[in-house]
This record gives C-alpha cells, sequence and structure tokens, in this order.
C-alpha cells in the first residue's frame, strides 16, 4: 500500500526534473551592447526587450554579457552561456551610431544634393551552446534617410541650411533603432523555428 501510494509522487517529480531541465535548455540568451550615440540616448535596447517579449515558443533571457577582456574568447562565451542554461546565445554587439552625410552632384557646378542617413553598424553571432559551435556570423548593417538637403551653385558643406533640426534628429534615430531591433527579432524567431530544442 505504500509503495502504491508513492508513485503518483515519483511520476511527478520525474515530470518536474524532466520540465526543468527543459526550460533551462531552451532558452535564448540575449545580449546586447551598444555605444554612446553622439545625437541623442540610444534606446535599442528597450525596444529590442520590448519585441523580444512577444515571443513566447521558448523563453528568452536578456543579460548582457560582462565588458571584461576574458570574454573575448569562445570557450569563455560557452562556459557563460552554459552556466545560465541557455541553448542558443545571441551575441549582438554595435560599434557605431551615427549620423552621415552624403553628397551628390545633379548638375555640375550648379545644384547638389546632400543626403543624411542614421546609420548602425555592427556584428551579431548566433553560438549553439549545447554543441559547442558558432551557428552564424553576420554583419548588422542598417539605415535611415532624413529629407534631402539641396544647394544651387554654392557648394558649402557647412551651411547651417543643412544640418537636420535636433528634433528631426531624434525622429531619425528612433526610426533607425525599430528598424534595427524589428531585424534582430527576426533571427531570434528563425531560431527558434524547426529546431527541436531538445536534441
Amino acid at each position: 500500500m505504500i509503495k502504491k501510494s508513492l508513485i503518483p509522487v515519483l511520476v511527478l517529480l520525474w515530470i518536474f526534473i524532466l520540465s526543468s531541465d527543459s526550460g533551462a535548455q531552451n532558452s535564448i540568451i540575449v545580449s546586447l551592447k551598444t555605444p554612446q550615440c553622439p545625437w541623442t540616448e540610444c534606446r535599442l535596447g528597450d525596444k529590442l526587450d520590448y519585441y523580444l517579449s512577444c515571443l513566447n515558443r521558448v523563453s528568452i533571457a536578456r543579460e548582457d554579457l560582462p565588458a571584461t577582456s576574458g570574454f573575448v574568447s569562445f570557450e569563455n562565451l560557452l562556459s557563460w552561456g552554459r552556466q545560465r542554461g541557455g541553448r542558443f546565445l545571441v551575441d549582438i554587439s554595435v560599434d557605431r551610431i551615427d549620423l552621415e552625410r552624403r553628397k551628390s552632384t545633379i548638375f555640375p557646378e550648379v545644384v547638389f544634393r546632400y543626403r543624411v542617413y542614421a546609420v548602425l553598424t555592427g556584428t551579431l553571432r548566433i553560438i549553439d551552446l549545447k554543441k559547442g559551435r558558432l551557428s552564424e556570423l553576420k554583419d548588422i548593417k542598417q539605415e535611415v534617410k532624413a529629407a534631402d538637403r539641396w544647394q544651387v551653385v554654392d557648394d558649402d558643406k557647412n551651411d547651417p541650411a543643412l544640418s537636420i533640426p535636433a528634433d528631426e534628429k531624434i525622429i531619425l534615430f528612433r526610426q533607425l533603432e525599430d528598424k534595427t531591433a524589428l531585424d534582430l527579432l527576426k533571427e531570434v524567431k528563425d531560431l527558434t523555428r524547426g529546431i527541436n530544442f531538445g536534441r
């Protein structure tokens, strides 16, 4: 009688252990490193967190890698991610967020057009923590264009008329961050499709 009464308890305990282990292996750790933007406060992390919160197929953990030289080695990255129970580590490193002004000549010596872009560059690494290998490595390149600025005859790159007002700069960078966060979300979503995290 005692043994029979223990069977349901043991079954429940076994299910709990399996689910706990599976939950740890199913998590995707997303790390984001961004530089200071010289024009406005960077909110890419906030936007990425918001979009990642919409995913419910697997557990997403947003935890940034410590900014120490010891984490340059691949072995340290694996160890760090495995200690946190991750199945994959998505390491996003942004190295530049800035404005670029590009000039083109419409009519030589007469009409000039300046195009201003908010630009973002960096690197995306996806590491399979269970298999101990780099699954993907790609460059991140994003840009959003502001309204064109024009000059007639006077080819002066320092002309105040070519500058973008501060409020427009903020809007431009918010659009850039939104575009980047959506693309990063797609990378994470693609990672969760067709993968059996238990294997």
